[in-house]
């Protein structure tokens, strides 16, 4: 429930064992290694290389493997068991070491490589021949030999397309200067026609041509009858399919065994990290030198895996003045889920606080008071658990909608809402099960927000106004660890005792507390209205120091505007349960159809209670995270630190067990 403390360390090994080293840093994924850039050795001393170059050859591999496998994946004929909750394939260690040392997956990117080329090649080859086969399909009627249309020694012959739109002109300005047009049929949107000349007019035909929008057809390097050609062309192709289909078979073959590109995949990819790594330390001839962060508590366990190399040592260093120092937090495994919401505000700076453990809380209390349905939370509770047995890798935003799956079916339960009104108004009027579970729920049932609006209200607002507290609280303690009494007194505790003196004389004023505390109250009120005016800024000229401090008093209209932002919670509460009502509303119209009136009436309560649950789950999530990070946050927290990142192994395609 705290920021990690972090240790600088300088890690200096020996050229011929950084690899290994960094291998092994790679496996424990305990340290993060800082680029030549960011080291403090590469700044004292200069003259030490930095060759800042890129693994081409392994950059290569991998976008080979790559290539490979999205090739032989589409055309996969079996399912590898991935699904969308277990993205990636349990393999042992045992397997995932014979594959990347051995041959078999090279030799399987060399096989597939070629089947990929032969198969392009022949697709290639298929789409030249079926254009040469579209080009040539309008002239099928063409008996003449093509060859011998530019065999012709006193005339000119000019083979093309004349648009349909354009022919019947274009033949009667052709015979009016004595041209030769021999129609070949066609499609219907241009005619193939043969056009002859004498070659002394060949130009002023071609102009003619072109104002018809003629367009030519070449027969070069074909010789005999179009018809023969075809028949070639369309054998040709025959064979290529025929090719084309055998080598798909084979790289179907292939592809089945896929995984073995992917483990290498994999393992290329951790090798590249490791290797871009090293091609950024700062190192002499001999030495490579490891510049980075680890948490102190790990410190023992890296010094303990350098031990076993005796071409290098570590030792913890000072951070340079000024510098980044990484960020770390560390939680309770129950409080562990709402890391993400923490981390999607930004990690704390290394003075502040991690706020996880006080937000968690507040955050699945709210985040249930705005959904407020019990059957949707025993819905999401069963979903969510089946969730968890199924997915992969890191949980935490499932746990975390767990949590809040349990305080939605507890808002619920206390609010009376089960999928809306269901029970009250689905169930038959007089039947027993009605009756029990009416009963039950009144039971459990501690105020109707739909009768009782100004309750729910009023909870949301004392709910609010016990965060803001609660903040302020926090940034107190934290100031008093500091040891800044000042900012401990005026920044909170002043503000603690002038908030609650106002909620005090307001309650007073109101008549639901003693009247007589009304005087304490306001009495008090003015005496940190005085506090805040002249010491919640310490420092400058009193003239500057009376203005600011003006702002700060006038800062408890904005309190006042923070507390009632918690509104949100009953308006998302009261809709949320208002849908799932009218919900029923139309599950009791569509029952009342004849004959396939039940069955429509499941299908809308299934999908439209299902719409409900979607929209509110978003809303939940979307206004207990603004309330977290707009009014909560502020009062204690300073975002905006470096996420510590240690170098380690990550995994596109497999998992190793």
């Amino acid at each position: 429930m705290a920021i990690s403390l972090m240790q600088k360390v300088m890690i200096v090994a020996h050229r011929s064992q950084a690899g290994q080293i960094l291998s092994a840093l790679q496996d424990a994924g305990i340290v993060q290694i800082l680029n030549a850039e960011q080291t403090m050795v590469s700044k004292e001393w200069p003259e030490l290389e930095v060759e800042i170059k890129h693994p081409k050859e392994m950059e290569e591999l991998i976008g080979r493997l790559e290539r490979t496998t999205g090739f032989l994946k589409e055309l996969a004929k079996t399912k590898d068991g991935r699904t969308m909750f277990q993205p990636l394939i349990a393999i042992d260690k045992k397997t995932y070491a014979d594959i990347v040392g051995g041959v078999s997956g090279r030799m399987l990117l060399d096989k597939a490589e070629h089947a990929r080329s032969t198969i392009e090649k022949l697709n290639v080859q298929a789409e030249t021949v079926r254009a040469e086969i579209q080009k040539l399909l309008p002239w099928r009627e063409l008996q003449t030999p093509v060859e011998q249309l530019s065999r012709l020694r006193s005339a000119v012959c000019f083979a093309g397309l004349v648009p349909n739109a354009h022919f019947k002109a274009a033949v009667e300005e052709l015979a009016e200067s004595g041209t030769a047009v021999q129609n070949v049929g066609g499609p219907a949107t241009a005619q193939p026609c043969l056009i002859f000349c004498i070659k002394e007019s060949a130009q002023d035909i071609q102009k003619i041509l072109r104002l018809f929008e003629f367009e030519p057809v070449g027969f070069e390097g074909i010789e005999g009858t179009v018809a023969e050609n075809l028949s070639r062309r369309q054998n040709r192709l025959a064979e290529i399919d025929a090719e084309l289909k055998k080598a798909l078979q084979s790289a179907g073959q292939l592809a089945d065994e896929r995984l073995k590109l992917e483990i290498l995949s994999d393992h290329c990819r951790n090798l590249l990290i490791r290797q871009q790594t090293e091609a950024t330390a700062p190192a002499s001839q001999t030495t490579v030198f490891l510049e980075g962060w680890v948490r102190k508590k790990d410190y023992p366990q890296l010094a303990k895996i350098l031990e076993s190399f005796d071409g290098a040592d570590i030792a913890p260093i000072e951070p340079a003045e000024g510098e980044e120092i990484p960020v770390d937090i560390e939680n309770a495994p129950a409080v562990r889920p709402f890391e993400a919401v923490t981390r999607l505000y930004g990690m704390p700076i290394p003075t502040s606080i991690d706020p996880t453990v006080f937000l968690a809380p507040f955050f699945a209390i709210f985040f249930g008071l705005c959904v407020a349905d019990g059957g949707y939370g025993l819905f999401l509770i069963a979903v969510l658990a089946w969730i968890l047995k199924k997915v992969q890798g890191d949980k935490k935003i499932f746990r975390l909608l767990l949590v809040c799956a349990i305080t939605t079916f507890l808002a619920g339960a206390l609010t009376g809402s089960w999928f809306g009104d269901a029970i009250t108004s689905l169930l038959p009027e007089n039947s027993g099960v009605r009756m029990a579970l009416d009963g039950i729920r009144q039971k459990m049932m501690l105020f109707d927000p739909m009768t009782q609006p100004m309750t729910f209200f009023l909870l949301a607002l004392g709910l609010g106004y016990f965060q803001i507290q609660c903040g302020l609280l926090i940034a107190f303690f934290a100031n008093l660890f500091k040891k800044d009494l000042a900012a401990a007194v005026w920044g909170q505790l002043v503000w603690i005792i002038h908030l609650n003196c106002l909620l005090g004389l307001g309650l007073a004023k109101g008549g639901v507390i003693s009247a007589g505390l009304a005087k304490p109250c306001g009495i008090t009120v003015l005496f940190t209205s005085a506090g805040i005016l002249l010491f919640t800024v310490r420092d400058g000229g009193w003239g500057e120091r009376l203005g600011l401090g003006f702002y700060q008093l006038f800062s408890t209209v904005f309190y006042m505007g923070d507390t009632l932002s918690y509104a949100r919670l009953m308006a998302l509460g009261m809709v949320s349960s208002g849908f799932g009502m009218a919900v029923n509303v139309l599950v009791k119209l569509a029952a009342s159809i004849p004959y396939v009136g039940w069955a429509l009436g499941a299908i809308v309560f299934v999908l439209f209670h299902l719409l409900n649950i979607a929209m509110s789950m978003l809303g939940a999530f979307v206004h207990t995270m603004r309330l977290q990070f707009v009014e909560f946050f502020p009062k204690f927290f300073t975002g905006g630190g470096r996420d510590f990142v240690p170098l380690r192994k990550e995994y596109k395609y497999v998992q190793i067990k």
